[in-house]
């Protein structure tokens, strides 16, 4: 199942070394392009001199390029690397085997219904937080009231 996946992820980790901070920066240059050190810093929530070292690491390894940033000289900008979208690549694949794995256990029924439930979720998040506010707000009209609250016997002390 799952585990399947979380072993090869861990497996491929080992195999490069590198740290979940480092592997996440790569996610984020994959998903988002090119971006500042302190970008990825406040993505991985750790200090600029903390990520400037998990970056050399990735500079080392030639899965990310490190450059001027053309707008500000003083800023560098990172990229990940055609080395970096096939490692990337590898743990995507990784996980997809896993999850295919996990799906194929469920009934047609169960898969249905969760190939429904995620496109809706994704759905609401390429629409972003106006769609989830008026999906929250369409649920407030149908919400039932709560129970009434039950009373506690009162002891005397």
């Amino acid at each position: 199942m799952l585990e399947a996946s979380l072993g090869e992820d861990l497996a491929i980790m080992a195999e490069t070394g590198l740290t979940l901070p480092q592997i996440l920066t790569l996610y984020t240059l994959h998903d988002h392009g090119p971006r500042c050190v302190s970008s990825v810093a406040e993505v991985l929530h750790l200090s600029q001199p903390a990520t400037s070292q998990l970056v050399d690491r990735l500079v080392r390894e030639r899965l990310v390029d490190r450059a001027e940033d053309p707008g500000d000289r003083r800023r560098k900008r990172l990229a990940i690397t055609p080395r970096g979208v096939r490692l990337v690549a590898r743990l995507v694949e990784a996980k997809s085997r896993g999850l295919d794995h996990a799906a194929s256990r469920l009934t047609p029924k169960v898969r249905a219904r969760l190939a429904t439930a995620l496109q809706d979720a994704l759905g609401e998040l390429q629409r972003g937080s106006s769609g989830a506010a008026g999906a929250a707000a369409g649920r407030e009209e149908t919400r039932h009231e709560p129970p009434e609250p039950t009373t506690r016997r009162e002891t005397d002390a």
